[in-house]
């Protein structure tokens, strides 16, 4: 039997269902679109949208330890920051604390009662209050409303020692240089517990040192036309790196906006060609031979230095004859000497990206591993070798960190104190021949030019790779060197001068007290002064009184125009804030 009404009924109920669905999605989006700023929903919050826009603000609500040169100089510091953040919600009904919280802020209590009104989840009321201002509000403590501290990393030499230095992301997590590789100092962290502060770090860097080194390489960068470059200084005795200069640099407050790709430490990079040492190698090899040491005595090694023409695309300075040079071939046992020297391995520099380097195991009677490239290394692993050959068959661990922190170095990243083996044959004697040999007075001891054989000059088609090496004092070791310039497009033979001027930025290195000799300054009020300080430069006289009045610095103003200089004055705060004198133009 056939009920029309059954049809009629299983029709209705589909039609309710589909309007229940309908209905149910429209109150769901309603719902969900009047609660976006719900007090828990932080994430759609004010606030939140604020640390959107500055994901790589390098604010981070721990404080980290600060970044020092060997004298105390500030590397990298905290900025603090502080914020009111207000929930309107727990805030008390009576509106009589609005009119001291404005006072405080330096708001208006009208506008401030306005926005209060509005009854969002998360408000940020005021940024950049000081401390004095912090402390008022949290004295009246008022439910609903929060005082919040944050620390900003700044680095106030701009981009000086960048390389070394490296950055951090916006949660203050090290990402690149010693703030990756001390990470656990510096954050203080350990295992899955984070304490409240950082440890403070000193460097064997020297800033006025690193500075010379910095500005040195820049110039002789420019006269050759180079692309990038390193020149790294380094004690021959204990191994302390005393200017490490690598460019391109970059701002480490803006590193984001260069490519990864160029975010590199020259010095480090594992592709130079090792043809720099492969003659003094073998001349002390040589010389080590009994029949020969004693035929040519200490005291009547007589040298001078010139450019002689190895090959096609291959140019050497030395203190060897072009016949001499034409001779060299690698002695059967120099596989096991280059690995005696670290070739092939890491050097344990406490800095993250170091390469190994290419180390062929058949190299013995063959000149051609050395003009065709079969063994490479960096710039670091370079130094080591020559300083060991010039200083006693000792192979030092070069480092950055003047504390030992072995134990604090993040997983994964090089430890200090790696033993290798010695070469055998390397005499007190022959070091000192050596450092007879290649002392020189006005430039370089060794230096070779490489650049592509299928030309016979450098061009910007065929550019060159430029290696120089050397130590001072010229009769007793100090510090040696390393320039290598990649991409030169000037024969570094038609701008005489240009590599000796390295000289000059080790002669004053030279000067610097090594750690056994001295003891960090710690500059506490100086670096308590920056962390409240902010950065005035370029900034109009009345911009520059007002910023600093806002955030309770009293300030002295010499000149008027736009500021040029700003300086923390010493002595006694006032009222518990810090002074500041600002030089204008």
């Amino acid at each position: 039997m056939f009920f029309p009404y059954k049809k009629k009924r299983i029709f209705f109920l589909f039609s309710l269902s589909g309007l229940a669905i309908i209905t149910t999605v429209f109150v769901g989006c309603f719902w969900r679109s009047n609660n976006v700023n719900n007090e828990d929903d932080i994430d759609s919050s004010m606030l939140f949208q604020q640390q959107n826009t500055g994901y790589y603000s390098q604010q981070s609500p721990l404080y980290r330890g600060i970044i020092l040169d060997r004298t105390g100089a500030i590397f990298v510091a905290n900025q603090k920051k502080i914020s009111i953040i207000a929930r309107p919600s727990s805030l008390p009904q009576a509106d009589d604390w609005i009119t001291r919280v404005s006072e405080i802020l330096n708001l208006d209590h009208q506008t401030l009662g306005d926005v209060l009104a509005e009854e969002r989840g998360l408000i940020c009321l005021k940024d950049g209050i000081s401390e004095e201002q912090g402390r008022k509000i949290k004295g009246m403590e008022l439910k609903g409303l929060e005082v919040l501290e944050q620390y900003k990393r700044v680095y106030p030499c701009s981009s000086l020692a960048s390389p070394v230095l490296g950055f951090v992301d916006q949660g203050g997590r090290g990402l690149e240089g010693i703030e990756y590789t001390y990470d656990s100092l510096l954050s203080h962290t350990k295992g899955s517990e984070i304490y409240a502060g950082g440890q403070d770090l000193a460097l064997t860097l020297g800033k006025n040192i690193q500075s010379s080194a910095e500005k040195e390489l820049g110039e002789q960068m420019k006269r050759l036309k180079a692309d990038k470059g390193c020149l790294v200084i380094m004690s021959v005795e204990n191994g302390e790196i005393l200017a490490l200069a690598s460019k391109p640099s970059w701002d480490p407050e803006r590193f984001w906006e260069i490519p990864e790709r160029n975010i590199i430490n020259y010095s480090l990079q594992d592709n130079v060609d090792l043809m720099i040492l492969a003659p003094l190698l073998n001349w002390m090899f040589e010389q080590s031979e009994p029949t020969k040491s004693e035929s040519q005595p200490l005291e009547t090694i007589t040298h001078q230095c010139q450019w002689e023409v190895l090959g096609k695309g291959m140019v050497l300075w030395s203190p060897w004859t072009e016949k001499e040079l034409k001779d060299i071939v690698p002695y059967n046992d120099i596989s096991r000497d280059l690995w005696g020297l670290g070739f092939g391995q890491f050097t344990g520099i406490d800095l993250p990206g170091e390469g190994r380097g290419s180390l062929s195991l058949a190299l013995a009677g063959s000149q051609n591993c050395f003009l065709h490239r079969a063994i490479t290394g960096s710039p670091i692993q370079i130094l080591r070798a020559f300083s060991a050959l010039i200083n006693g068959n000792i192979l030092i661990t070069p480092h950055v960190a003047l504390q030992n922190t072995n134990e604090l170095l993040t997983p994964g990243s090089s430890a200090n104190g790696q033993k290798h083996a010695q070469i055998p044959w390397l005499t007190e004697e022959l070091t000192l021949k050596s450092q007879r040999m290649l002392a020189v007075r006005g430039g370089p001891s060794l230096a070779s030019i490489r650049w592509n054989e299928q030309s016979d000059q450098i061009s910007n088609q065929f550019p060159a790779q430029v290696t120089a090496l050397g130590f001072w004092p010229d009769r007793s070791p100090k510090v040696s060197y390393i320039v290598l310039l990649d991409g030169v497009k000037i024969d570094p033979r038609e701008r005489r001068g240009t590599l000796g001027r390295s000289l000059i930025v080790a002669k004053q290195a030279v000067q610097i007290p090594l750690k056994e000799e001295w003891r960090t300054t710690e500059a506490e009020e100086t670096k308590n002064q920056f962390s409240t300080m902010p950065d005035l430069k370029g900034k109009s006289v009345r911009q520059a009184l007002d910023i600093l009045q806002s955030i309770g610095i009293y300030t002295k103003l010499k000149g008027v125009g736009t500021v040029v200089a700003q300086k923390p004055e010493s002595g006694i705060p006032l009222n518990g804030v810090k002074t500041c004198s600002i030089t204008c133009e």
